[in-house]
């Protein structure tokens, strides 16, 4: 297994370490207010929604939605994505979003729609070097 190490005065993290982590918590707790969680929380959620078998338009075209129709409305939807098992992932991302706060303000559903935008350019980047 890969180990963490310093570079350029960050900490990388391996694929197993990032999909370690609670992307919903991350969201509790503010992810798109601290760099290193908005970052961390892209991959991460990249990564969990790559082995699902996510296409990154499915994600972009979320983030349209939670952009234009704010982040309730996007929370409604009955099939977010059109796999039953990635609807659930993105759904506990959307559900952790609206548990903060700001959330549905204007600024906080653009934020998780940027959010949701470098999720999907993280994960089209992965599956281009695979390619």
């Amino acid at each position: 297994m890969q180990r963490s190490h310093p570079t350029r005065g960050h900490e990388t993290r391996t694929d197993a370490e990032l999909l370690g982590l609670d992307v919903p918590e991350l969201l509790r707790s503010g992810l798109p207010q601290d760099p290193k969680l908005y970052a961390e929380g892209a991959i991460a959620a990249a990564l969990a929604a790559d082995r699902l078998g996510v296409l990154p338009r499915s994600i972009t075209f979320l983030a349209e939605i939670v952009r234009r129709g704010g982040l309730e409305y996007a929370r409604s939807l009955p099939e977010p994505l059109p796999e039953p098992e990635q609807a659930a992932l993105v759904g506990s991302w959307l559900d952790a979003a609206a548990e903060v706060r700001w959330a549905d303000a204007f600024e906080g559903g653009d934020a998780v729609a940027r959010w949701l935008d470098a999720v999907a350019v993280v994960l089209s980047s992965r599956r281009s070097q695979t390619s």
